[in-house]
C-alpha cells in the first residue's frame, strides 16, 4: 500500500512542476547556466552574470509594448520597435547631445512621437482592418526615412553624463540598466494584472467579438496597446543611446525580432490573449544567456547564428504551454 502510493506521488510530480508559473524558462535557463559552468569556469562569474544582465534587461526594455501588441490579439506584431528605438536616440542626441539640461525637453518630445507613432498603427490595424503585420511594416518604413533625413539635419554626437549613467552606470554595484528593467517589470505587471486596461487587452486578446459584446471598449483598448509600444520603444531607444554609447542608423534594427523572440519565448501566444511581461523578461534572459554561452564556445557568427535558430525553436515547443 505505501508503495503504491509512493508510486502516485512520484507519477503526480510532473502534472505539479507544470503548475509552476513558467517552469519550462527556468528549467531551460538552469540548463544553461549548468552547460556554460561545464563549458567554461568563468561562464557564471560575478562579471559575466552582470553583463548577461544588463544585456536582457535591455531586451526586456525594448520587448515591453511588443508584450502588449502581442497579448492584444489578431496576430499582432509590431515591426516598428526598432525604427522608432533607432528615431528616438538620434532624437535624444540630436536635441540634448551631451547637454542635460536639454534632455527633459528631448525625452518628453520623443515620448509624444512615440506614442503618435504606435497611435497610427493601432488607427491602421483597427479601422483600415490591416494586419499589423503590414501595418507596421509600413510604418516602420516610414520611420527609418524620418530617421535619415533627421539624422542628415542633425548630426549624433555623444551621450550627456546622465544618459550615460543609465546606460552603463552603477548604484551600489547594480548597473542602472538592470534597476531601469526590474522597476519596468514590476509597473508591467501591476498594469497587466491589476487594472482594468490590463483585464481588457486579455478578453480583447483571447475574443474581441465577445468582448465587445460584453461592453469593452475593444477600439479604445486596442488603440491603447499600439500606442504604449510606440511609447514604451521611445523609451527603449533612449536607455540604448546611453547603453551603447553612441547612434547610428541601424541601432534599433536588431531589438525588432529580438523583441518578438523574447515575448514569445517567454510565453506570449502569437493568437493573443495570453502571456505576462514576466515571461518576457525570463525570454529575454534565456535569449541572451544562450548568446553568451555560444560565444563562450569560440563559434563562428554563421554557426552561431544556426545553433541559436535551432535551440529557439526547440524553447519555443518547449515553452509554448509555459504561460501565466
Amino acid at each position: 500500500m505505501n508503495r503504491t502510493a509512493t508510486e502516485t506521488n512520484w507519477s503526480s510530480i510532473p502534472a505539479r512542476l507544470k503548475t509552476i508559473p513558467h517552469v519550462g524558462s527556468i528549467a531551460i535557463l538552469l540548463a544553461l547556466c549548468i552547460a556554460g559552468r561545464l563549458a567554461t569556469p568563468n561562464f557564471l562569474s560575478e562579471a559575466n552574470i552582470w553583463a548577461v544582465l544588463s544585456i536582457s534587461a535591455m531586451l526586456a526594455v525594448a520587448s515591453a509594448g511588443q508584450t502588449l501588441v502581442i497579448i492584444s490579439g489578431n496576430q499582432g506584431i509590431d515591426l516598428s520597435v526598432g525604427a522608432i528605438m533607432t528615431l528616438s536616440a538620434l532624437m535624444v542626441s540630436g536635441m540634448a547631445g551631451a547637454s542635460n539640461a536639454e534632455l527633459p525637453a528631448a525625452i518628453a518630445l520623443v515620448a509624444t512621437a512615440g506614442t503618435a507613432i504606435g497611435l497610427v498603427s493601432g488607427l491602421g490595424v483597427r479601422f483600415l482592418g490591416l494586419y499589423p503585420l503590414v501595418v507596421t511594416l509600413g510604418v516602420s518604413f516610414v520611420v527609418e526615412g524620418i530617421a535619415l533625413v533627421y539624422a542628415q539635419a542633425r548630426p549624433p554626437s555623444m551621450p550627456g553624463s546622465v544618459i550615460e549613467a543609465l546606460g552603463i552606470g552603477r548604484y551600489l554595484g547594480v548597473p542602472w540598466v538592470v534597476i531601469v528593467g526590474a522597476v519596468l517589470a514590476v509597473l508591467m505587471t501591476l498594469l497587466l494584472r491589476f487594472t482594468r486596461f490590463g483585464k481588457q487587452l486579455y478578453l480583447v486578446g483571447s475574443n474581441p467579438r465577445a468582448a465587445h459584446s460584453a461592453g469593452i471598449p475593444v477600439s479604445r483598448v486596442l488603440l491603447l496597446s499600439y500606442a504604449g509600444s510606440g511609447l514604451l520603444a521611445a523609451m527603449a531607444g533612449v536607455l540604448l543611446y546611453g547603453f551603447v554609447g553612441s547612434v547610428n542608423l541601424s541601432i534599433g534594427a536588431p531589438y525588432t525580432m529580438m523583441s518578438i523572440a523574447a515575448a514569445v519565448i517567454g510565453g506570449c501566444a502569437l493568437s493573443g490573449g495570453t502571456g505576462s511581461f514576466i515571461g518576457t523578461v525570463l525570454g529575454a534572459i534565456i535569449f541572451s544567456l544562450l548568446t553568451n554561452f555560444l560565444i563562450t564556445l569560440g563559434l563562428s557568427s554563421a554557426l552561431r547564428y544556426a545553433i541559436s535558430g535551432l535551440v529557439l525553436i526547440l524553447v519555443l515547443f518547449a515553452t509554448s504551454r509555459d504561460v501565466n
